[in-house]
């Protein structure tokens, strides 16, 4: 009887523990169910991720009036300006995922989300980590996945708060069900800051090694996938001592996950890199002061009526094919 009771107090002590457990759980969940429908926006401007890929050129134009009636009442024709053209800039061109070497591709993946394969837009077991680190004080928590870094990338979700990283998840697991996995990492290749001022995986491959992306070889993928983490840190120009050390963990990476053969990490562990410097030169014309001013405009109005990035704004600026109407009169601007 003695042990029968002890048994049942026990037991009921566990059950009484395990249902306040059940409904704070229940009330923890609905709470957050509440707040995220209430403060966090779980959908992406579709066009953030619209802005690479393309080469079309900018216009801008003034308006042409006949008389003094027809500015008054803007009736004028639009005519370009035809030696202000926009340009795609040399910093920041598009490599198409089918052109983006496999090692370069499986680098990244590798040594910054190596379940970006399986999850679905995040991972929950270094996201579980990220907040043990946080909880316990550790000076880096880490944990996004490349959807969230893209998001990172796209957006102005950038400030150090609990709100912006449940938005920052909401998003990647909104996003994995529009985008393949294929679109997202193109998309994060090509807009990734690589120090030197460029930005994706084709400006580093020009700038650092003076060829087209899809020429690099595995150490050349390896270095630049090193860039990324902290991109002044690891560049290999300013840092190179910095570069192999991390050069040589995404090989250790990369062997251990399966990507490349003992052979082809021999090749490139713990070796010295050429690099093959070239500078970034520019195809765009000269702009009239009046045109720089309405570059700058335009870049904050996208900016302020879409909360694109900076860069996300010029690419558009200069790559986006945009129509842009100005109040110059030519006559006037050129006296």
């Amino acid at each position: 009887k003695g042990f029968f009771r002890v048994f049942s107090y026990l037991f009921n002590i566990l059950f009484t523990i395990l249902l306040i457990g059940i409904i704070t759980g229940v009330i923890v969940a609905c709470a957050f169910s509440i707040y995220i429908k209430n403060y966090i926006d779980p959908n992406i401007d579709e066009s953030l991720l619209a802005t690479g890929g393309t080469s079309s050129t900018t216009q801008i134009y003034y308006m042409d009036y006949d008389d003094a009636n027809s500015r008054l009442n803007r009736t004028g024709d639009a005519v370009e300006l035809e030696d202000q053209r926009l340009y795609g800039e040399q910093n920041s061109l598009w490599a198409d995922y089918e052109n983006i070497p496999q090692d370069l591709k499986d680098a990244f993946v590798a040594i910054e989300d190596k379940r970006f394969w399986d999850h679905a837009g995040v991972d929950w077991v270094r996201t579980g980590s990220a907040v043990m680190k946080f909880f316990t004080g550790s000076s880096s928590y880490g944990g996004s996945s490349i959807t969230q870094q893209l998001i990172k990338n796209i957006t102005q979700y950038d400030d150090v708060t609990i709100q912006r990283k449940v938005q920052e998840i909401v998003c990647a697991l909104n996003l994995e069900k529009s985008k393949s996995k294929e679109e997202i990492l193109e998309l994060y290749l090509n807009i990734i800051p690589l120090s030197q001022r460029g930005y994706g995986v084709q400006s580093a491959a020009n700038t650092y090694f003076g060829k087209d992306v899809s020429e690099l070889t595995l150490i050349e993928c390896v270095c630049i996938a090193s860039i990324t983490n902290m991109p002044t840190r690891y560049d290999p120009v300013q840092n190179p001592e910095k570069n192999m050390e991390r050069r040589d963990i995404i090989l250790q990476e990369m062997l251990a996950q399966g990507y490349i053969t003992q052979e082809e990490f021999d090749s490139a562990f713990d070796k010295e890199i050429t690099l093959n410097l070239t500078e970034v030169s520019t195809t765009i014309a000269t702009n009239s002061w009046y045109t720089d001013t309405v570059i700058e405009d335009v870049i904050s109005d996208l900016m302020e009526k879409y909360n694109y990035t900076r860069q996300v704004a010029s690419k558009k600026i200069y790559s986006g094919g945009l129509q842009i109407y100005t109040l110059m009169d030519p006559d006037v601007q050129n006296a």
